[in-house]
């Protein structure tokens, strides 16, 4: 294609998807597809700048503001960031600068680059008098109603602060507050946001102020204009009353990247998006001495994670049958790259998951990693749905073995096999059982459970244990799978052998019984020392151990009723599972204590803060009720807090605990 045609091409592109990014709130591309568009662009202008458009979108920054808000002008544009995507990149930048500053080396920051929405704060005799968006990067809308309402943003500072000072930062959402708003557009029938920062910008455009409050959106400064040292302005603005960045260094480029290697799972585990991290040059004496172009400064670059969100296309939809039998739907997709790694299948939960997103064949779909890293469908891309696409619907039987399917009462949203024998259940509590949470067998994969299962020697994933009555039997049985040879079997037989006095709490788990996760398991294997135990228990004894409910004891009571000699049974194979051991706990200081942890801490991480409460004595349990006496709660606790609060349950901080017990 003619270079000045494909230039006006991107251009129209680049410009609409901005429109429906910024104006519409309804992009059809992920960021990444973006990005790569106007990268084409800028290449292109780069080289035949002769054709280059001085009006291109490369030009500006952002999308022209809406005109439901007053404008205002910024006194200092709202420049945008060039973006880097390797470690390459990020030397050429720092190579531009050393040449900028004639070879002196700077100290540079890094921080996460929170994906939301840029606005400036106006101080004058420290009271917030003024909030601007970005809009065009030369004006934006005037939004100081709504940003009064965002609790992360000062209204008054203290008598340390500068009388007037600009703060800039971003305006977001967490991910649990996005999910929030979008079961509550699902319940009134609107469109769902397709990702936080789509959801906080058309927050920031309401005209109701009030209503911008209900959403709870967040505030992160990344800039106090004027100041001589950046880092230095962060911390002092966290005096101030402003949030501070969770992430940041500070240091020469290897330090940075060393800091971004670390980022690129945690930031999968942070309450908000992140697309990157900014690199800044530190002392601003510096920084207005590399200056700036029309569009980017000198001093600052963005290196850019691999999208977490893509789109793509739905190539089939198949169903997936589960250990307890619940039949899955999964989307099979057209292979597209998302945070790393190739996505062609992603989970769409349940039927009603499925009807509500409104997925069909042929339709595209947007594709997200989140903080638990599986793929899983957001949302349609508007206007991709083709028009004879046919709905997708629950089957009527299970696709697997032919067998009746049904909910196992009304208000339960899966759908089940209802055929005990069916071999996609054998396979999936066989997988499970040799799970990493559960038995942790190496070797009893996905290919081979399939033909474990095939050769229909083994009705209960437990009987895979029986290959130990004669050893080299078992091998030889073993070793004639496909991809099985003897090294291999023996290995197999080797992880059997070391599984069988793995801990109760382990086989507990690893038994495959409904609703029993690890931490369930867990605190039935405290309550009760052994399988014979658990199984004789009655159920106001079950009922009595934490986050064991009515729902949580039938099913336990049904699986027993299914297989009443199942702790005989295992015991006459030799497998003999170890119960917790004794502690002397009657000087613990937090004995009889029922804690949670929420939040995040300041240095310790949700499992090492468990591990400490447990040998102060404390139960603790993953949800907050009426049994729960202590929280134990970090930055952005969220709902279980808010719940807390509501119970009247102390809330404690790190420095309490680690003083209850000292350093875990």
């Amino acid at each position: 294609m003619d270079p000045l045609e494909r230039m006006k091409e991107l251009a129209a592109l680049v410009l609409e998807h901005r429109r429906r990014y910024y104006i519409l709130d309804q992009p059809t591309v992920s960021d990444a597809e973006y990005d790569a568009l106007e990268a084409e662009l800028r290449v292109l202008e780069a080289q035949y700048p002769l054709l280059a458009d001085p009006n291109s979108p490369t030009q500006r920054v952002g999308a022209a503001p809406l005109d439901a808000f007053e404008k205002a002008r910024h006194a200092f544009p709202m420049l945008s960031l060039d973006n880097a995507y390797s470690e390459t990149d990020l030397r050429e930048w720092e190579a531009r600068v050393l040449k900028g500053l004639l070879g002196e080396r700077p100290r540079l920051v890094a921080e996460l680059k929170v994906d939301g929405l840029s606005m400036s704060l106006i101080y004058r005799d420290r009271c917030l008098v003024r909030a601007v968006t970005r809009g065009d990067g030369e004006t934006g809308e005037l939004a100081t109603e709504n940003a009064r309402t965002i609790a992360d943003i000062p209204l008054e500072l203290p008598e340390d602060a500068p009388a007037e000072l600009e703060v800039r930062g971003e305006v977001f959402l967490s991910r649990r507050r996005w999910e929030e708003l979008n079961l509550e557009r699902d319940q009134r029938g609107e469109t769902r946001f397709a990702n936080p920062r789509n959801a906080a910008s058309g927050s920031m455009k309401l005209l109701d102020s009030r209503e911008v409050a209900k959403r709870r959106l967040q505030f992160l400064p990344w800039q106090l204009m004027g100041a001589p040292q950046h880092a230095e302005a962060m911390a002092r603005l966290e005096t101030w009353g402003f949030a501070r960045m969770p992430a940041h260094v500070e240091g020469d480029l290897d330090a940075i990247l060393a800091f971004i290697e670390g980022q690129g799972e945690a930031r999968l585990r942070l309450p908000f998006d992140t697309d990157g991290v900014v690199l800044k040059v530190n002392d601003s004496a510096l920084q207005e001495r590399l200056g700036a172009t029309d569009r980017v400064p000198r001093w600052a670059i963005a290196f850019k994670f691999p999208a977490t969100q893509a789109t793509t296309e739905v190539r089939g939809i198949t169903w997936q049958v589960g250990r307890t039998g619940k039949l899955t739907p999964v989307a099979e997709l057209e292979a597209v790259e998302v945070a790393g790694s190739t996505v062609r299948r992603a989970t769409l939960h349940n039927g009603d998951e499925l009807a509500r997103l409104g997925v069909r064949v042929g339709c595209r779909v947007f594709i997200e990693k989140g903080g638990d890293v599986i793929p899983k469908v957001v949302s349609v891309v508007p206007g991709s749905m083709p028009e004879d696409a046919p709905e997708a619907c629950v089957p009527q039987a299970c696709p697997v073995c032919g067998g009746s399917v049904g909910k196992d009462d009304e208000e339960d949203v899966a759908v089940r096999c209802q055929n005990p024998e069916c071999p996609a259940k054998l396979e999936a509590r066989l997988l499970h059982l040799g799970s990493r949470v559960a038995l942790d067998m190496e070797g009893l994969g996905d290919a081979l459970v399939v033909q474990l299962v095939a050769a229909q020697r083994f009705a209960q994933p437990w009987e895979v244990f029986r290959l130990l009555q004669d050893p080299a039997q078992g091998v030889a049985f073993l070793a004639r799978m496909e991809r099985m040879a003897e090294k291999s079997a023996q290995n197999l037989m080797e992880e059997l052998d070391r599984a069988r006095t793995k801990p109760l709490s382990r086989w507990v788990h690893a038994l495959g019984i409904p609703f029993i996760g690890s931490k369930t398991a867990e605190l039935l294997a405290e309550a009760f020392p052994s399988l014979e135990a658990l199984w004789i228990a009655p159920e106001e004894q079950l009922l009595r151990v934490e986050e064991v409910g009515p729902k949580v004891a039938a099913a336990l009571q049904a699986f027993r009723q299914l297989h009443p000699g199942l702790p005989a049974e295992l015991a006459a194979q030799g497998i003999c599972p170890q119960p917790p051991a004794p502690r002397d706990l009657s000087a613990a200081p937090l004995l009889g204590q029922v804690a949670v942890v929420t939040g995040t801490l300041p240095t310790l991480g949700r499992e090492e803060a468990e591990a400490l409460l447990k040998r102060l004595g404390a139960k603790v349990t993953g949800s907050v009720s009426k049994k729960t006496t202590l929280l134990v709660a970090g930055e952005k606790a969220g709902s279980k807090l808010d719940k807390a609060q509501e119970l009247g349950i102390p809330v404690r901080d790190e420095a309490w605990l680690l003083a209850q017990g000292g350093q875990p």
